[in-house]
């Protein structure tokens, strides 16, 4: 019975009975310590063998258990989630991998060998998600799914890489044809109405008996909602971006806001601040005077609520729209208390976000002629790509418009 050395990772032999190449890999156990433990593996050359156990142990120092073999689904997910995406993404991104993981894949194939995930039981997963999934049964979002399958693909394909898998069984699988969510604009009458209704503040009245008597506290909180939906409306900041917003990031003389951070909602920490995706995200965004002269109306509105508080008013990260307390805003709250009602007061169609004052933005620059590079740059987005993508269907009239500046030119 011949035996050769394989790099000093084992020794690997060729077995006479069974005429194939088997091999035997010393390692320490990671959970008991204990050294000298054995693994074999078997294959029909003695690279491939060899390649086997290269992986194994690979894979012991990249964190996989021994037994990796007899691994379920959701423990190499979980593992996945934790030891190689957590450390290195945003907590947001990491929570929304880890939702769509944990909802739609750990029910359905959680309980799977990993070894024996085949990829027709993954695509029918993926069907019925958009079919019949979510909470009311009317199937998800093409965009959910879609994420959902990339983020499954991204975790057996680390699977793969350090040897545990021969192949990712989820690539095999089709996505669904991304179908986009139409977006809602606002038209220019739509818009004043919308700040119109907001300055007056009525509508925090909406759906109730009996109308309040106005308060400070009232007061505050109706400046504050009324200056977010006017900078939203004028510079196509995201809600996060726009409750991230502290006094040193306006610049008075210069008519600038600043775009350093976003306060997001997360399960982990409640609301924290985190960095833009990407640079173009983190960005500084020209504003009209009257925009301007509305934020210095808020700002003395904000330190006059702050004297009659005293220290109850704890504004110590300098926000610019801070709560009651002087706290961050929640986003669900502020969307939920202020926007939701303000949007139903002024007859407004439920399914208008927050988000949609930036599509309105972009569109009236859109509408203006205003160069395409210009609007991405003031949306933040990474690539003049996304913003056409997003928009260029509100442009019909752009090839009219280039036959009618030929024209003019005269040049036949």
């Amino acid at each position: 019975m011949a035996k050769a050395r394989a790099a000093g990772e084992g020794t690997v032999y060729r077995n006479a009975k069974t005429d194939r190449w088997e091999g035997q890999f010393s390692y320490e156990d990671p959970k008991t310590g204990k050294k000298g433990i054995r693994k074999k593996f078997t294959g029909a050359t003695q690279k491939e063998v060899a390649a086997k156990g290269k992986a194994f142990l690979d894979g012991l120092k990249e964190g996989l258990l021994p037994n990796a073999g007899k691994m379920t689904v959701w423990e190499w997910l979980d593992r996945w989630l934790t030891d190689y995406i957590k450390p290195k993404v945003r907590l947001k991104t990491y929570e929304k991998y880890e939702t769509c993981l944990r909802l739609y894949i750990k029910p359905t194939l959680g309980a799977f060998v990993m070894m024996r995930l085949k990829a027709p039981d993954v695509q029918r997963v993926f069907n019925e998600m958009r079919s019949s999934g979510g909470q009311k049964g009317e199937g998800l979002s093409t965009s959910t799914v879609r994420g959902t399958r990339r983020y499954f693909i991204m975790a057996i394909e680390k699977a793969v890489r350090l040897g545990y898998l021969s192949r990712n069984v989820v690539k095999d699988t089709d996505p669904p044809q991304l179908i986009k969510q139409p977006i809602h604009p606002l038209t220019k009458e739509q818009a004043g109405a919308l700040l119109a209704a907001a300055k007056e503040g009525e509508y925090v009245y909406y759906g109730l008996k009996q109308r309040r008597k106005p308060t400070p506290d009232s007061n505050y909180q109706q400046v504050m909602a009324y200056t977010a939906v006017l900078l939203a409306l004028n510079t196509g900041m995201r809600l996060g971006e726009v409750l991230g917003l502290k006094w040193a990031d306006i610049d008075f003389k210069a008519n600038i806001v600043s775009v350093q951070r976003a306060l997001v909602s997360t399960r982990a920490k409640g609301m924290i601040f985190e960095e833009p995706k990407t640079k173009g995200s983190k960005r500084k965004i020209p504003i009209p005077e009257k925009v301007m002269e509305a934020l210095e109306c808020y700002e003395k509105e904000q330190q006059q609520y702050s004297e009659l508080l005293g220290d109850k008013f704890k504004n110590k990260e300098g926000l610019v729209f801070a709560n009651l307390w002087g706290h961050p805003l929640n986003n669900s709250n502020f969307t939920g208390r202020y926007f939701k009602k303000l949007a139903a007061y002024v007859g407004l169609d439920k399914s208008f976000s927050f988000h949609d004052l930036r599509h309105t933005h972009a569109t009236m620059l859109l509408s203006k002629g205003v160069n395409i590079k210009v609007i991405s740059e003031r949306l933040g987005h990474c690539k003049i790509q996304m913003t056409l993508d997003t928009y260029s269907h509100l442009m019909p009239d752009m090839q009219e418009t280039a036959v009618l500046a030929l024209e003019s030119l005269n040049i036949l």
